[in-house]
């Protein structure tokens, strides 16, 4: 199994981050690119242990991931992950429904993704907010989150499905899954 190594930052000044990245060398793979993703688990188990399944939706690209239980060092999150490409987001959800695996969460962002050195920085808009994230080998991580100008003590350690209860413990507006109003899709 591989494993990804990411580190989570809140996103204040998007303009600024993307004229670091293009100053720092950095080449975008991905514009901005609109994201649908489904958690799916069968009554809590994956969960229970700290794993996730999820099928996410990215432009013209459906990919199935399994995660493994997360382990966090110095602010950088680490978990053993599987994914694959699949024809279709639609029946990859049905096919795992028929396995006992139900939806039980969704969330959606726009997602941009850069390539610097050897790390992945991704700039995502969620309907709570805007985020980036750098994954990679964990010294290039720090690295680049340095000359970015993070500090790593600032680093967001729960997950999208975490924040957004999080956020919903103190907006009453927000629906049970992190999605956009269908006007700002």
């Amino acid at each position: 199994m591989a494993t990804e190594i990411e580190v989570k930052f809140a996103l204040r000044e998007r303009v600024e981050l993307l004229r670091k990245l293009t100053e720092l060398g950095g080449q975008r793979l991905y514009p901005e690119t609109f994201e649908d993703n489904i958690v799916l688990d069968r009554r809590g188990e994956l969960r229970t242990k700290g794993a996730l399944l999820r099928v996410r939706k990215f432009g013209r690209y459906s990919i199935a991931t399994f995660k493994g239980p997360m382990s966090i060092e110095g602010g950088v999150k680490s978990r053993e992950e599987v994914q694959t490409g699949v024809e279709s987001f639609e029946l990859a959800i049905q096919l795992f429904d028929s396995l006992g695996y139900k939806p039980v969460f969704r969330y959606q962002k726009f997602r941009e993704v850069w390539r610097i050195r050897e790390v992945e920085v991704v700039l995502d808009r969620t309907p709570i907010g805007d985020y980036f994230e750098i994954e990679g080998p964990l010294d290039v991580i720090r690295s680049v989150a340095t000359d970015l100008g993070m500090n790593m003590d600032h680093a967001i350690r729960q997950t999208y499905a975490d924040l957004y209860r999080q956020a919903r413990r103190t907006r009453a507006d927000l629906p049970e899954n992190m999605v956009f109003p269908p006007e700002q899709l």
